[in-house]
């Protein structure tokens, strides 16, 4: 309804072994906001259909996920938002490590501005790190603009972690296991921190801290 806010928090931990797909689909009217935060870890294979449609103007519209591949797991993350009316705003951030050289994770990230959606601020953004040789991801940003008067941005970026950065560390004498544990933690904890309950965020931290410790040692040094 107008007005509306839903906070949607979700934790996705089965088995290595397990198949996991779902759905979700969001209609939001005016003034309305839904913000979505997901942390996804388990199964062999996840994948994550999302589907927004703001059907009123001055809607906002916010999606943070963040995907764990520690073994031959696929991680796949569809997502579509549709803006048809007037000054809405939308914010898309995904995020995703891959630490095995089997690992795969996906995300095909789809924001669509209609002509009548004028003075939209829309903006999507996915980064991917990949610790080990072999490790994929693969990545596909759109975003389609028919309005003429919008404020709409996106990018992807896929890197290891930077040289420069694990210097920084070990020139403070800070050894390079522990330099990559900080930069990866850090890395995952913009997502983390947008869960809105504080005992959520460090049950989600100490999980992707026990996955990602025995995953570390594996990285030899450069």
């Amino acid at each position: 309804g107008d007005g509306a806010k839903v906070s949607h928090s979700y934790i996705q931990t089965q088995s290595f072994g397990a198949a996991h797909v779902k759905w979700t689909s969001v209609r939001q009217e005016s003034t309305s906001v839904y913000e979505l935060s997901e942390v996804s870890t388990g199964g062999k294979l996840s994948r994550h259909n999302v589907h927004v449609q703001q059907v009123g103007s001055d809607t906002i519209t916010e999606l943070s996920t963040f995907h764990l591949s520690i073994s031959d797991q696929l991680q796949d993350l569809h997502s579509k938002l549709v803006l048809d009316h007037p000054r809405g705003v939308s914010r898309q951030l995904h995020k995703c490590i891959v630490a095995h050289s089997l690992g795969q994770a996906v995300f095909d990230g789809n924001v669509q501005v209609n002509r009548d959606a004028q003075q939209t601020d829309a903006g999507q953004l996915t980064r991917s790190l990949l610790l080990e040789p072999r490790a994929t991801v693969n990545v596909k940003p759109n975003l389609q603009i028919i309005a003429d008067d919008v404020k709409c941005s996106h990018g992807a970026a896929i890197s290891d972690l930077e040289e420069n950065q694990l210097f920084y560390f070990r020139a403070r004498g800070i050894d390079i296991q522990a330099a990559r544990r900080a930069l990866i933690f850090s890395f995952a904890a913009e997502v983390i921190e947008r869960f809105p309950d504080a005992s959520v965020q460090k049950k989600v931290e100490s999980l992707i801290r026990s996955l990602l410790d025995p995953a570390l040692p594996s990285r030899k040094e450069k």
